[in-house]
């Protein structure tokens, strides 16, 4: 039996950010991004809260967050005892806000009553999914958690913060959006409801993320991939994701390579691997190719497939994406080839790894990774 629910409201559009003012006579803790702290845009959002409301801000977040930062945080939501939390940033800083109440709660505070998430970014699209992503600095290891408590209660979808991301957070954050609709596809939890919204966010990708990274990127057009990166999560968070998540982590585990990034670097291999090994997932490509334009419908299979690979090396060139580990990191190819075996075998233990169409062995994934020395 499959169970279908959104159990996060999502509020979207230009006053999206009004049902803030909801909150009265709360105890709210806000984490953000650092950067945003003392920003014009913060300071709307926070006085939308204020008049009624104790609000702190904590801004100790960092890419990729750490274990340490973690525990940082339980300790200061068990002194606060915040009745409401507010994450305000791009990936990391929900993650981290994510993994600090799953903890917190296990540690016997119970007392958070409601969370929000605005993201700033679109591309993760953690406001609507039960991952979260740590890091363990001393092994160098991403570990995803995935826990049905880590669903916010509410998302808030604004172009507030996004009409004025940088162009590489756009680029690999985008292409993020991509990959976890490519990934939901094909994944083994798939279904006619999760194949629409992923379909969706596909062509809402490729059409709107070449406009979001020109000089002329338009309001609409930075809302369409917000919407687009909220639809590829709920996709996900259903679905599954695969082996291009679960090899991406390893990559930002050793060299630090932006998530989005590094993604992108295996999203082409992976496809044609999968579409190898799959039939199912290469029956889905070649449909995909020709419900997006990029084959024509009664094209040959393998052609649209091409065409479909194609399209997505095309777009992450436009993007100025480096697609290889030495242009991407301050390491050279000798050196990440020595840690190819352990980046395989770590793949291997990664939750990610489960819903892959094609169970790749400890082979299969060392040699997607020398494809992108």
């Amino acid at each position: 039996m499959n169970k279908w629910t959104f159990p996060t409201q999502i509020y979207a559009g230009e006053d999206a950010l009004l049902r803030l003012s909801h909150f009265k006579q709360e105890k709210i803790l806000v984490v953000c991004d650092p950067f945003l702290e003392g920003t014009a845009n913060l300071e709307e959002v926070l006085n939308l809260m204020r008049p009624h409301n104790a609000v702190s801000v904590y801004t100790n977040v960092v890419p990729d967050p750490p274990i340490g930062h973690v525990v940082k945080g339980v300790e200061l939501v068990q002194q606060q005892q915040p009745s409401v939390v507010v994450a305000i940033g791009g990936g990391s800083a929900i993650d981290l806000t994510k993994a600090i109440l799953y903890f917190v709660r296990k540690r016997g505070y119970q007392g958070v009553r409601h969370f929000t998430v605005v993201p700033t970014t679109s591309g993760t699209g953690s406001e609507v999914t039960s991952f979260a992503v740590i890091t363990d600095p001393q092994s160098q290891t991403k570990y995803p958690i995935v826990d049905d408590s880590l669903l916010p209660q509410e998302a808030i979808l604004t172009p507030l913060f996004v009409k004025t991301a940088p162009l590489k957070v756009t680029a690999y954050s985008g292409m993020d959006v991509l990959v976890h609709a490519i990934e939901a596809l094909v994944a083994k939890g798939a279904n006619h409801f999760t194949d629409a919204l992923a379909e969706k966010a596909l062509a809402l990708v490729f059409t709107y993320l070449p406009k979001c990274f020109a000089p002329a990127a338009t309001e609409a057009d930075r809302m369409a991939m917000h919407e687009a990166s909220c639809m590829a999560g709920l996709a996900f968070n259903q679905a599954g994701l695969g082996i291009t998540h679960a090899l991406a982590h390893q990559l930002g585990g050793q060299f630090h390579i932006p998530h989005g990034l590094a993604n992108t670097m295996l999203v082409a291999r992976v496809v044609m691997f999968n579409a190898f090994h799959d039939e199912t997932a290469y029956k889905k490509y070649v449909q995909l190719a020709k419900k997006l334009g990029f084959a024509e419908a009664d094209e040959d299979s393998r052609d649209a497939l091409v065409a479909l690979v194609k399209a997505i090396l095309n777009l992450a060139r436009s993007l100025e994406c480096p697609l290889n580990i030495t242009a991407a990191a301050s390491v050279s190819a000798q050196e990440a080839r020595q840690k190819v075996s352990a980046m395989a075998a770590k793949a291997l233990q990664d939750m990610t790894y489960q819903t892959n169409p094609y169970a790749a062995s400890q082979d299969d994934l060392e040699n997607l990774l020398l494809m992108i020395m």
